[in-house]
């Protein structure tokens, strides 16, 4: 660039500052010439996904087979989603609690919104059924079943289980309504004698005791005792009767 002094005052401000303006322009217009011409020559590096293209691409050609491309996976807005969700359940909780049902047309009488207090105290009754009560930490009413029928019943007559042992008589002669059936585990404590093997091990009380040899001997003992002492009743009793009829004849 040229630069001019002027110590006289002979120069106008004009034709001075004109020739610098233009030499500017035409100096910064080179250099953008010059940076588009080394950029538009230089070649980028290539990406190893590029080379990969390329080769997938030569390889379908090569064969006649057309590429497909990579569909771009959708972004979804969860939290739009979820909102729905929300407002539908919220619906779904408002309807339970309508009148209008599928059914409303064939009834004669609209039901009413509210309950009278007769209507919910039966129903307070019919959930304090189920359970036995706080005092008893909710005990529940469980069903009762045929193999659970079986088991209460054998847990009333344990006394005639085994003879050696004790037990308090039962407080109810009915068998109970509110009870709960757990599973004994063996401690890692015991020696693995004292527990059961997998063949022992049964799902009801009455299977335990069928498959319990010990058990089966005392029953079959029992049972010939009782028959024996009802033959020795009836012997008995035919004599009494016999010497009966001798004695009114």
């Amino acid at each position: 660039m040229d630069f001019v002094i002027d110590t006289t005052g002979s120069l106008a401000s004009d034709d001075v500052l004109e020739p610098s303006i233009n030499n500017e322009n035409s100096l910064v217009s080179k250099l953008l010439e010059e940076y588009r011409q080394e950029s538009a020559t230089k070649k980028k590096a290539p990406r190893k996904d590029d080379k990969k293209n390329s080769l997938m691409d030569s390889f379908f050609k090569e064969m006649g087979w057309k590429g497909r491309k990579r569909k771009k996976p959708q972004r979804v807005n969860v939290s739009a989603e979820l909102q729905n969700l929300n407002s539908k359940t919220e619906i779904k909780e408002v309807l339970k609690k309508s009148v209008i049902t599928p059914e409303f047309e064939k009834q004669h009488i609209a039901p009413p919104f509210e309950l009278s207090e007769k209507v919910l105290k039966k129903q307070r009754k019919k959930e304090a059924e189920l359970t036995k009560g706080k005092k008893w930490y909710g005990l529940p009413a469980t069903e009762m079943t045929e193999e659970v029928k079986r088991d209460l019943e054998i847990l009333q007559m344990r006394s005639v289980l085994d003879p050696k042992r004790f037990y308090k008589k039962n407080d109810l002669k009915v068998l109970p309504k509110y009870f709960q059936i757990g599973k004994v585990m063996d401690s890692p404590l015991d020696y693995y004698n004292n527990r059961l093997t997998k063949k022992e091990r049964k799902k009801t009380l009455v299977d335990e005791l069928l498959a319990d040899s010990e058990f089966n001997k005392y029953n079959k003992r029992k049972f010939k005792e009782i028959i024996q002492e009802k033959q020795k009743t009836h012997y008995k009793a035919w004599r009494e009767a016999k010497k009966l009829k001798k004695k009114k004849k």
